[in-house]
């Protein structure tokens, strides 16, 4: 998927449901919101966190015409396994979601998911995460729960969302080189090829 604006990125055709078909993003800058659509299904995207670095996601801050559903949120790591939900943002009967200052402790890719109410993720067909209904807050995984397979039962909702989040990236900041090691990069290059164009000195015989 590609950035529509300054750290806005669009879903750029459907995203996955699956760790292996999860939606990742061009580029290493913040990823500031996610907008795309769902139609009874769930979309997955790879995200960058930083250890120590406070993460959260939310349906409720978006500024546009989106979110007109019931959405759900859902936060996995890099192998899978799910670490927090969210259904109604603290409000009963609520139809939207918040998942508020995550700290993870080990940087690298993480998964968010979007979906609507009623579609669960699932570990070889147990639910990841209990009933988010009526629960406030951070929903934490069942203890024991494995990594995502696929998801359960069926959901009606559908529509346009954007996911405004904060302290997610594209990639880590270290697989983008600096400025200055572009310019080394570029010195030794330029080194390198003098030394190849430059003729050895003609001998003389005695």
């Amino acid at each position: 998927a590609a950035a529509q604006g300054a750290g806005v990125f669009v879903e750029g055709g459907d995203a996955g449901e699956t760790i292996v078909t999860a939606k990742t993003f061009l580029g290493s800058g913040p990823i500031d919101a996610i907008q795309g659509s769902i139609d009874g299904d769930a979309d997955l995207f790879a995200i960058y966190l930083t250890a120590g670095t406070a993460f959260s996601a939310t349906t409720t801050a978006s500024g546009i015409d989106y979110n007109f559903f019931d959405t759900v949120l859902y936060l996995f790591d890099a192998a899978g396994k799910g670490l927090i939900g969210n259904d109604d943002d603290g409000n009963v009967g609520g139809s939207q979601s918040t998942l508020s200052n995550y700290i993870p402790t080990v940087s690298g890719l993480y998964y968010l998911a979007i979906t609507g109410a009623s579609y669960t993720p699932v570990s070889g067909g147990s639910a990841i995460f209990p009933s988010l209904l009526g629960q406030g807050g951070n929903v934490a995984a069942n203890p024991g729960a494995g990594a995502l397979t696929g998801w359960s039962s069926l959901t009606s909702e559908f529509g346009d969302y954007e996911i405004v989040l904060v302290g997610a990236s594209a990639s880590a900041a270290s697989d983008v080189p600096e400025p200055a090691s572009l310019l080394l990069a570029g010195a030794a290059l330029g080194a390198a090829g003098l030394i190849r164009r430059r003729k050895p000195a003609t001998q003389v015989q005695a």
